[in-house]
């Protein structure tokens, strides 16, 4: 099969093998008529003969022009088939590939890694976002319940990149958005919707319940408040049902942080070591994931680092602020008149 495909492509070899193919085309045609006829090969030969001679030039012009046509067609459909048999073979995939991968490899090599900057001040930034992801409205607050609302508008709000290798100007930092609970606050680096129940925030899974874009009087106080359902136990660890009661009455929080490797959870001593039992046998789990759940109802707001929120007081008392936000003990309203005394922080310049 290979010869012939080989002896196809070429120029040449494909134009002798469409004419032996018309030929043998040809010749059942002439058999059929010599069976029907009760005729032997020769005086087939001889009728088609006096055809010609007699019959061809005067009216049979148009006979001769169909069957010529119908060759042709047959010709076409056999060249079709035979391309797409040669696209699905394994030679093709592997040429298509190679074809494919080469401009972007030569690329590469060729050029120097792009170096992301960031040349405005975090909260300059994050104010930007907020516009992008939460448009329409200002000094005050606007709340958004839907799953599918709240996953996509922090994916605009947390689009990459979240992290720059460079800053270039004064007050400039290349972490701009992170997240502030009480003494609790990290940079954000990563955002992704991992199904309609969860979002991935860093390491987090956060089922989030609902959230407030607020925007200030001035820009550098605006702010995303995040309300989250207490997630399920992975199963890895027993856990104590009033240690959890007891951390939600003291506006604490309660998390369990553990690992995936190829679709398994294994638990953060596991992940750590680099290695776990699975099936009997101890294993490497190079690649994992490092992965943390919030088993109780649990809050918090994404924000620039040099908001005015980043500061002593913000972290002394912002988790009984949060607590009885989640214990309906204080109005939305009444949290919004607190952080309103913050003054700017004195690193935004």
């Amino acid at each position: 099969m290979n010869w012939i495909k080989k002896i196809w492509k070429d120029q040449v070899g494909s134009k002798v093998i469409a004419a032996g193919i018309i030929f043998l085309l040809s010749q059942f045609g002439i058999l059929i008529w010599s069976l029907s006829a009760n005729l032997n090969f020769i005086e087939v030969y001889k009728n088609i003969f006096v055809f010609f001679k007699t019959e061809y030039l005067i009216k049979g012009w148009h006979l001769m022009t169909l069957y010529s046509l119908f060759l042709v067609s047959v010709i076409f459909i056999l060249q079709m088939f035979y391309r797409k048999i040669d696209k699905k073979s394994p030679q093709h995939e592997i040429k298509h590939n190679v074809s494919e991968n080469k401009e972007p490899d030569e690329k590469n090599e060729n050029e120097p890694p792009t170096e992301t900057v960031i040349h405005e001040a975090p909260t300059v930034f994050f104010h930007y976002r907020l516009c992008d992801a939460f448009p329409g409205f200002s000094n005050g607050y606007k709340w958004f319940k839907s799953k599918r609302d709240i996953h996509n508008r922090l994916k605009i709000l947390l689009e990459q990149p979240l992290a720059f290798d460079k800053g270039e100007g004064y007050g400039i930092d290349t972490r701009p958005i992170w997240w502030f609970r009480g003494h609790s606050a990290l940079p954000i680096v990563k955002f992704k919707v991992l199904n309609r129940q969860k979002a991935l925030m860093n390491i987090e899974e956060l089922k989030i319940e609902k959230i407030a874009a607020y925007r200030g009087h001035s820009y550098f106080q605006d702010f995303i408040y995040v309300q989250c359902k207490a997630d399920s136990p992975t199963g890895l660890y027993e856990h104590n049902l009033f240690s959890l009661e007891a951390r939600f009455e003291e506006n604490g929080e309660y998390q369990e942080e553990f690992g995936i490797f190829k679709k398994r959870l294994i638990t953060r001593q596991e992940y750590d070591d680099g290695s776990a039992v699975i099936k009997g046998k101890p294993i490497r789990t190079d690649g994992a994931e490092l992965r943390s759940r919030t088993l109780i109802k649990y809050n918090f707001i994404i924000t620039s680092k040099f908001s005015p929120y980043n500061c002593q007081e913000f972290s002394i008392a912002s988790d009984v602020f949060f607590g009885k936000l989640l214990k309906n003990e204080i109005t939305f309203d009444e949290f919004i008149l607190w952080m309103e005394k913050f003054p700017k922080n004195q690193n935004d310049q």
